[in-house]
């Protein structure tokens, strides 16, 4: 609650330093640029701030100014996050922390650049065109620079604010569909999708009228994009998962960067292999997305994956848009809305095109049954050379007992997280111990190498907990 007063109600900026902004930016008097100009901003933001205004044509705009400094602020805190990106990286090799500080930064300078927003805002509507009850304010270029934005007035009702639909009659349910529907075109359709769709940056239109129901996008200072060969790559991933065909997802989501190149390859695919069928046990209880995470982090523990920086945005728009759906309507279900995009994604919505997809299918598994076919004689001959070169000493197996492993790094994790802890509280007695002596500052060091102590046993004993939950799932495969 605290962190969503950053939405829109953080302290405003006095209306003489927006004015003289607009003014020095556009190089006009605010009288000559607006024929009425609220000096009072409607919402503050973390970014900027928006004053409503109208024009000598006598539409209602909303100007949105930069909060000055911003720039300056933006350089020194992400030279830090990049410096301890470099440090996170040499210490974890499984993500890609510096991929994902310069995911972060570049989409955080594109954010205060309002030219780049007023760009991104047209095209978002024109993605939307044909598509009524998704509506996008217009940019007024006229009065537009790179810390003052003017944008169509459109008024409504924060997407999270349940009461305040409900009493307008708005069906809550289907904004909730709606919501998650607009940002599966973004993703699926149009490769240009809205990286920041909080309940500050999404409203609902509660007027009666043609309109009413409508989402109402705002802010497009932070997007993402899709390129083609990513979402074909996608369409691989999601195809192998529904014919649960392990090779063709560990295929696609090597291309993807998800997965390095790794030897051991039975390990890789047993845990893909669980990954996928876990994905469908999720489906029928109903666990949320947010949960995928979860199992896909404790088996990277083991496994060669990285967390594809270019993903960062669109995971954690879904995570936001699942809790704004579960705020709206109890009974929201992900997978019920995604249901039919996924069919689409498939080919498999209209005859024709099931027609289409079986005939590549069935060409591509000939063509799979051919070139098997041909390389028979090849393989037959390896295996000999493998069996002799077996006999002769030449070659050694190496058995992995995976089990062991994964016995031996819970007890690694366990024995951290004993140590973590008998630390935490020998530290702790000899701060108390110093403090009773008034010996302060030595007192506040151990009190502080004990608190650092306590947190790294929460974090071992949340890691065991993660294990026990893999070993019991991996049993019950």
């Amino acid at each position: 609650e605290e962190l969503s007063k950053l939405q829109d109600r953080v302290p405003a900026f006095s209306a003489d330093k927006s004015v003289a902004i607009i003014e020095r930016d556009l190089g006009q008097p605010i009288d000559r640029l607006f024929k009425k100009f609220d000096r009072r901003p409607i919402a503050a933001a973390s970014l900027g701030q928006v004053h409503r205004a109208v024009t000598f044509s006598g539409d209602e705009v909303v100007v949105k100014v930069q909060r000055p400094g911003l720039k300056q602020l933006f350089d020194i805190d992400l030279e830090n996050l990049r410096l301890l990106a470099n440090v996170l990286d040499k210490q974890d090799e499984a993500n890609d922390f510096t991929g994902i500080y310069k995911e972060c930064a570049q989409v955080l300078y594109d954010e205060i650049d309002y030219i780049n927003e007023g760009r991104n805002a047209d095209r978002f509507r024109r993605n939307f065109r044909d598509v009524p009850w998704v509506r996008v304010p217009k940019v007024y270029w006229e009065c537009t620079s790179t810390r003052v934005l003017t944008l169509q007035y459109l008024p409504g009702v924060k997407i999270a604010d349940r009461a305040r639909l409900a009493s307008a009659g708005v069906d809550t349910g289907l904004v909730a569909q709606r919501s998650t529907e607009a940002y599966l075109l973004q993703i699926l359709r149009h490769g240009f999708y809205h990286a920041d769709p909080h309940p500050g940056n999404v409203s609902v239109e509660v007027a009666p009228g043609p309109h009413q129901g409508s989402l109402l996008f705002y802010d497009f200072g932070m997007m993402g994009e899709i390129v083609p060969n990513v979402r074909e790559k996608l369409l691989d991933v999601f195809y192998g998962v529904y014919r649960q065909d392990t090779g063709q997802v560990i295929t696609a989501l090597t291309d993807l960067g998800v997965i390095r190149a790794t030897g051991d390859q039975l390990s890789l695919r047993r845990s893909i292999g669980f990954f996928i069928e876990n994905l469908s046990r999720q489906t029928e209880r109903n666990e949320t997305i947010a949960n995928i995470g979860e199992d896909l982090f404790s088996i990277a523990v083991d496994q060669p994956f990285r967390f594809p920086a270019n993903f960062t945005f669109v995971l954690r728009a879904f995570s936001t848009l699942e809790g704004i759906g579960k705020t709206l309507d109890p009974e929201y279900q992900f997978s019920t809305v995604a249901q039919p995009y996924a069919t689409e994604l498939l080919n498999l919505k209209d005859s024709s095109a099931q027609q289409a997809l079986l005939i590549s299918q069935v060409q591509q598994q000939a063509s799979e049954l051919t070139s098997a076919a041909a390389a028979m004689p090849m393989r037959v001959a390896r295996i000999d050379a493998l069996l002799e070169s077996l006999e002769a000493g030449d070659t050694k197996l190496r058995v992995r007992a995976l089990e062991v492993e994964r016995a031996m790094r819970k007890s690694a994790v366990t024995q951290s997280a004993s140590l973590s802890a008998v630390g935490a509280m020998g530290f702790l007695n000899i701060g108390t111990m110093l403090a009773l002596s008034d010996k302060s500052a030595p007192a506040s060091l151990a009190l502080t190498a004990s608190l650092g102590c306590s947190l790294l046993a929460l974090n071992a004993f949340t890691r065991v907990q993660r294990l026990d939950k893999f070993e019991k799932d991996i049993r019950g495969q």
